[in-house]
């Protein structure tokens, strides 16, 4: 599970996460010592002039920390905390920024606008903040061929993304009949699966109905922040009938010379095979001999111990004896 994924479902717990809000885009790249400014809308349905908007920072295995905030109605933002000194916030119509100046490591965190409906409060999905050094790498996307078909009939497609820096992305999958049409697919069981190895990869698996997939053909397309989605079609299955396996040679009966000579190589193999046996029943003899001996070593070496330490303890008595 992605930071930004365990920040959702931590939001879910104690508020809920709504539609009112919406960001340019899942996440920002900001280089150390530099400038960045992140934007949230407020939809229609809200009513500004008589509702705060707070901007939120999440850091993991922190508690929620609210760095500014907008009065009802107000245009600029009030900030808190830390950030009094580098942030600022602004709004222009319904679009409310936060905009942090020299930007530091402890910078690097999810912001979350958030807003009071009634008794609950309400946050946006969330920016997550990356300070770095670099810059933005697109994933590399491959995909697979579609998979035998299963016992339950069903067959898996697989399409990868692999490379990419932040490592968050986005998988659609879409479908094109005989006809033409085409169609998302939402209902489709769909997993995804991240590794973590020397790179990052994340594979989405769509598992659709055999027969679909032979009437069909499939499109993985990767969302990777605001850059426009590479899209690949999944290969078709081919399948292909092999002519007739060439029949298996029969060997000949062997003639009374060979059947000789091939009781001669069994002999031989078998001979190595029990001398092996004896080197290892050998080394097991050995080693028990050892430990016995490594056990009477220390045994006497005990006894010696507990005879000087008597030995001390007699000497000790009769001295204080005689001083007396």
């Amino acid at each position: 599970m992605s930071n930004m994924t365990a920040a959702c479902f931590l939001l879910a717990l104690i508020g809920c996460i709504s539609a009112q809000f919406s960001h340019p885009g899942p996440w920002e790249i900001v280089n150390r010592g530099r400038s960045r400014r992140m934007s949230c809308s407020v939809d229609s349905s809200v009513t500004l002039s008589s509702t705060a908007i707070h901007w939120y920072r999440a850091k993991p295995g922190q508690a929620l920390q609210r760095v500014l905030y907008f009065g009802a109605g107000a245009s600029k933002g009030t900030t808190e905390n830390e950030c009094n000194n580098r942030c600022n916030g602004g709004r222009k119509d319904n679009a409310f920024t936060l905009t942090i100046t020299k930007v530091n490591d402890e910078d690097a965190a999810t912001y979350y606008c958030a807003l009071w409906r009634g008794d609950t409060k309400v946050f946006s999905s969330g920016i997550r903040l990356y300070v770095t050094d670099g810059s933005a790498k697109v994933p590399k996307v491959s995909v697979y061929q579609v998979s035998k078909p299963q016992s339950n009939g069903k067959r898996v497609l697989l399409c990868q993304a692999r490379g990419m820096f932040p490592d968050i992305v986005k998988f659609t999958w879409e479908t094109k009949d005989q006809s033409g049409q085409t169609g998302e697919l939402k209902d489709d069981e769909q997993l995804e699966q991240r590794d973590e190895d020397q790179e990052v990869k994340i594979t989405s698996m769509l598992i659709v109905d055999q027969q679909k997939v032979k009437t069909n053909s499939f499109t993985c397309s990767v969302q990777h922040g605001t850059s426009n989605p590479q899209s690949f079609t999944t290969p078709q299955d081919e399948e292909t009938h092999d002519p007739d396996p060439d029949p298996v040679p029969v060997k000949p009966c062997p003639t009374p010379k060979e059947m000789v000579q091939e009781e001669k190589e069994e002999e031989e193999e078998e001979t190595p095979i029990y001398g092996v046996f004896e080197l290892r029943r050998s080394l097991y003899l050995f080693s028990v001999s050892y430990v016995i001996l490594l056990v009477k070593c220390v045994l006497y070496f005990c006894t010696v111990l507990v005879l000087l330490y008597k030995r001390n303890t007699a000497n000790k008595e009769m001295l204080g004896s005689e001083t007396r």
